[in-house]
């Protein structure tokens, strides 16, 4: 039997789009005659499901796409990035939509500002997530197709959120400029500390009236320019590959959280769509009695 023919049951195609030698990212998904391209370049036809305002989530390049979905908040992200106006179509995190005939509802990830995860409803029930933070609205489904950024049993850590707090005075923090740098601000911020920012985190932050100072108690930067400066620096990431002394503060959920996603949603089988799944957890996953898949298994078509 193909490995993949598990899915047949469920009503919906997953496939890759091919671009001559090349793939074109991530995956769509078909539903009878409807087409949906998940956190994917532009497709000819079908929507453009923009999970969140990541530059590797492709919102950037369908900012001007009219078929385009996004939430208000990764729209206004995704404007104030481009210096242009979002011509899809935006919605509130819990709405329901209808794409096409297809039943769609959207739930909180928590993963950054406007993060948003899409249950299809046609003959079965099919999760995206996006990226993921927090697993605890997601509702149930028969076939989940999530992240796996800290997909081997080695990432498996504790936040130091108590730590942000301790060491901010004259630090200096790396931070990634687009949502965890809002996340931290905002943390500052209701701890009463005074921050100051680059310029692009500073207009990020003012979206969401997060307070920026010109003058304050720690600096936020980019994980690239925090090099330049002299002090006390650290690093705001659960990634393991900076040279500079790091302060675990992620945007993801760990090994153990992404096993406690799929305990909590149930589905009978699993996509693993971005990141980097390994066998280990193919294997924890399967002896679950949860079907499993990858992206690189997925068919390519040329559109």
């Amino acid at each position: 039997m193909h490995s993949l023919d598990f899915l047949e049951q469920y009503g919906f195609f997953p496939f890759r789009r091919a671009h001559g030698s090349l793939t074109k990212p991530h995956l769509s998904l078909r539903f009878r005659e409807a087409e949906f391209h998940i956190d994917s370049s532009r497709g000819k036809k079908g929507y453009n499901i923009i999970t969140h305002a990541h530059s590797d989530h492709y919102g950037k390049g369908n900012v001007r796409n009219r078929n385009a979905i996004a939430s208000h908040e990764t729209a206004r992200i995704l404007e104030e990035l481009t210096g242009k106006k979002f011509a899809g179509n935006t919605f509130s995190i819990g709405d329901k939509l209808e794409l096409d005939g297809i039943k769609v509802s959207t739930h909180e990830t928590l993963h950054m500002h406007g993060s948003a995860a899409f249950l299809f409803r046609s003959e079965s029930r099919i999760l995206v997530t996006g990226d993921v933070k927090d697993y605890s609205s997601l509702p149930r489904c028969d076939v989940l197709i999530c992240e796996a950024t800290y997909g081997s049993p080695a990432d498996i850590f504790n936040e130091e959120i108590h730590r942000v707090i301790e060491e901010a005075n004259g630090s200096f923090y790396g931070v990634y400029p687009v949502g965890k740098a809002q996340r931290v601000g905002k943390l500052l911020n209701d701890n009463g500390i005074d921050f100051s920012a680059e310029e692009r985190i500073t207009r990020l932050c003012k979206l969401f009236g997060i307070e920026v100072a010109k003058e304050g108690d720690v600096h936020l930067t980019t994980t690239r320019k925090i090099y330049e400066y002299s002090g006390k620096k650290y690093i705001l990431t659960a990634q393991r590959f900076y040279r500079l002394p790091r302060i675990v503060v992620s945007d993801h959920l760990d090994y153990k959280g992404l096993i406690e996603m799929v305990e909590h949603c149930k589905p009978e089988a699993v996509i693993f769509y971005h990141g980097k799944p390994t066998s280990k957890l193919l294997e924890d996953v399967r002896g679950m009695g949860v079907n499993v898949a990858t992206l690189n298994q997925l068919e390519r078509l040329t559109p």
